[in-house]
């Protein structure tokens, strides 16, 4: 039955994630939000209200089981009846039988004839500002029963809700402005680092900038190498908070020890080694973007004190008693199936809820690949930056650089070309100076005009480096690092190893141990 209750909360938020993501009427979107609370959750008679800062009021907005005319007398000033109370106070509130309580007013008379019912009701806040309340309702019942789990569930509700509404507000001018014109695409060159025109680019990007002026919090998803944090650089710089920091934490190189103290920082003395007091990523990231990379990979003990400092903005460094608070916009990545690691506990469900307040997902590279040529011209250019090189792109180059799966996305065309830069002795590359995956994950398409390209033109490594003969290999790892100017990560993504598995190998050999 617990099972049951979670597949079902999981499956009516990523609902309301969509359905607020997506509707282009607010009406629409709270509306639909409501009826999914009710049809998956059993959440009934719910409303959400909100703040017109014009009349001073608190007025129902959405209300899907209630008519018109009753939705038009649902009107309160902050503080007055349970709606008003839970907006003035900002706090969510109980109510275990409305029939008992006089603070309820039921101006709409929805309530009058329906038998005993519980009313929870919820505040809807942006950050700090409180916008409005949501309510739902569930039949009474004689035994007192805990509704902390519905209050869990409604506090993430109202937090996706929230940064509908303000996205709203923010659009409401422009709107009134130019009622009948769509709304524009917004150029990529607005977002640092962003590369495309595909359609998928653009209409992803269309989001990002409807998000970017927000306080929500914002998850990206997407596999390996499609540039999760590249967009999330990108939507720091398209926000209000550009000229605060960002602040990147790979969750998955930090161990289990050293996180709280990574994330929270600590006091001198608070363990052995802190020899200073030290801020954590939260206090240097206050007032800008703290980005968590790979955030599947936090250890789930470590997942109950995030989700403190994301729920309350606030904390306390490791060896301390002081509580502080800072001012920070979350946004998460992950490449996992983040909803498995829930069903299978690996992943905390509150703590999920959380992060996914707007997810947006990343294409991978195959999906767009009419953005192929544009990324490679754009990695050229820096590449030829970086290495001191003038290297152009052939059209059969181009070609099968088109044809590839890249199953590595954008990270592995990249490599790519850099292999072909270092290790090319020409200026303008072809079809065979490029897509030399030494992984042999590069399998090519048919090419147009009958043309293939063997995926694997260098040996595989290490297993191919390692099973030549100790004369061969030596030479290969000697030509690799001449080739890359010594440089000994550039020579290891060449040869298709790690930099240790490479510095072994120069140790072994003793190469060019002068010039390293």
């Amino acid at each position: 039955m617990e099972r049951r209750r979670a597949d079902l909360e999981l499956e009516a938020l990523s609902e309301i994630a969509s359905t607020l993501s997506h509707a282009s009427d607010l009406n629409k979107a709270l509306t639909s939000t409501l009826t999914i609370l009710r049809l998956l959750l059993g959440m009934e008679n719910g409303t959400v209200s909100l703040f017109d800062p014009v009349t001073g009021e608190v007025f129902i907005e959405a209300a899907p089981e209630m008519s018109d005319a009753a939705r038009i007398l649902g009107r309160l000033r902050p503080g007055e009846g349970i709606i008003g109370r839970t907006f003035q106070t900002g706090m969510p509130a109980v109510v275990p039988d409305i029939a008992e309580e006089p603070l309820f007013l039921d101006r709409t008379g929805t309530w009058l004839d329906l038998e005993p019912r519980a009313l929870l009701a919820a505040p809807i806040r942006d950050g700090r500002v409180t916008l409005g309340v949501l309510t739902v309702d569930r039949p009474h019942r004689p035994e007192p029963p805990s509704y902390d789990r519905d209050l869990r569930l409604l506090a993430v509700v109202t937090a996706m809700v929230g940064a509908r509404v303000r996205l709203a507000q923010l659009e409401s001018p422009r709107q009134r402005e130019a009622p009948d014109e769509a709304p524009a695409v917004p150029a990529l060159d607005r977002f640092p680092g962003v590369v495309g025109s595909s359609r998928r680019m653009r209409d992803l990007m269309a989001l990002v900038a409807r998000v970017a002026p927000s306080r929500a919090t914002v998850f990206l998803r997407g596999e390996s190498g499609t540039g999760k944090e590249v967009l999330a650089r990108a939507l720091h710089e398209a926000s209000p908070r550009a000229g605060r920091p960002f602040i990147a934490v790979n969750c998955a190189a930090i161990t289990e020890a050293l996180f709280e103290s990574e994330l929270f920082g600590h006091e001198k003395g608070a363990f052995t080694g802190a020899a200073a007091t030290r801020p954590g990523r939260f206090e240097l990231a206050d007032g800008g973007t703290l980005f968590l990379d790979e955030v599947g990979e936090i250890p789930p003990a470590s997942q109950v004190k995030l989700l403190r400092a994301l729920q309350e903005r606030q904390f306390e460094r490791v060896g301390g008693s002081r509580t502080l608070t800072v001012d920070v916009r979350i946004v998460a990545a992950t490449n996992r199936d983040l909803e498995e690691a829930v069903r299978g506990g690996a992943f905390r469900l509150d703590l999920y809820h959380r992060l996914s307040v707007v997810t947006l997902d990343l294409p991978p590279l195959r999906q767009r690949k009419e953005d192929v040529p544009e990324l490679a011209r754009h990695f050229l250019t820096v590449l030829n930056a970086e290495n001191g090189r003038r290297c152009e792109l052939t059209q059969d180059a181009l070609a099968a650089l088109g044809a590839c799966r890249w199953t590595g996305n954008v990270r592995q065309l990249r490599n790519c070309l850099e292999r072909a830069v270092v290790s090319s002795a020409r200026d303008r590359l072809g079809a065979a100076d490029i897509c030399l995956e030494v992984t042999g994950s590069c399998r090519l398409e048919e090419v147009s005009g009958g043309v293939t390209l063997a995926a694997a033109a260098l040996p595989a490594a290490p297993a191919g480096v390692a099973g030549t003969a100790g004369r061969d290999e030596r030479a290969q790892v000697a030509q690799a690092l001449a080739r890359c100017g010594y440089v000994q990560a550039k020579a290891a993504r060449l040869l298709g190893m790690t930099v240790r598995q490479l510095r072994y190998r120069v140790q072994k050999y003793g190469i060019a141990l002068e010039q390293l």
